[in-house]
């Protein structure tokens, strides 16, 4: 009797050390799981975006000799990207802000001027997702849509600057160049 008591005291002492133990290997596998991740997949925590412009910048095919005018190019970053996809350029004009309110963390405007080349780099919260464009083109192709891109956080780069062109009336994001 005295030796199953004794049993009960020692499993009793020994438990929360066992337990304590658990959790340490968990807090250890959470960090080695960590590290892998620093080493092996670089986190974008900066959005850099170069945008550049042709001389022929936001003309207008309705007119001949459409003389080039600079053009307003608005930025969201946002958790969610069906919301903005959803949405007409008419909207996005109009009152893009309240639209995307729901799924937007931050945004930044610029204006564009034809022949000339700006940069933004702003910080990049943990939870965006999406990185949407949008350039304001007094007549945009609404059949192709191409006055409007999106960009997962997947396809920007922790150390360098990707690369839209702005020409006539469309936005075009430039490949990767190789490191």
């Amino acid at each position: 009797m005295l030796h199953i008591t004794s049993l009960k005291l020692s499993a009793l002492i020994l438990l929360p050390f066992m337990l304590a133990g658990c959790g340490l290997t968990q807090k250890i596998s959470d960090g080695a799981s960590s590290a892998v991740k620093s080493v092996f997949y670089r986190q974008v925590k900066t959005l850099r975006l170069d945008f550049s412009a042709r001389n022929a910048l936001n003309t207008d095919n309705r007119e001949d000799n459409s003389a080039s005018q600079p053009v307003m190019v608005r930025v969201y970053v946002l958790k969610d990207r069906k919301t903005f996809e959803k949405t007409v350029y008419q909207q996005l004009a109009a009152e893009g802000e309240d639209i995307l309110k729901d799924d937007q963390l931050a945004s930044r405007s610029l204006v564009l001027k034809p022949g000339t080349a700006m940069s933004l780099t702003m910080p990049l919260d943990e939870q965006a997702q999406y990185v949407a464009v949008v350039a304001l083109f007094r007549a945009p192709d609404l059949t192709k849509n191409d006055w409007k891109l999106v960009l997962a956080r997947e396809d920007l780069d922790p150390d360098r600057a990707r690369v839209i062109e702005a020409s006539h009336h469309q936005l075009v994001l430039q490949p990767r160049k190789e490191k």
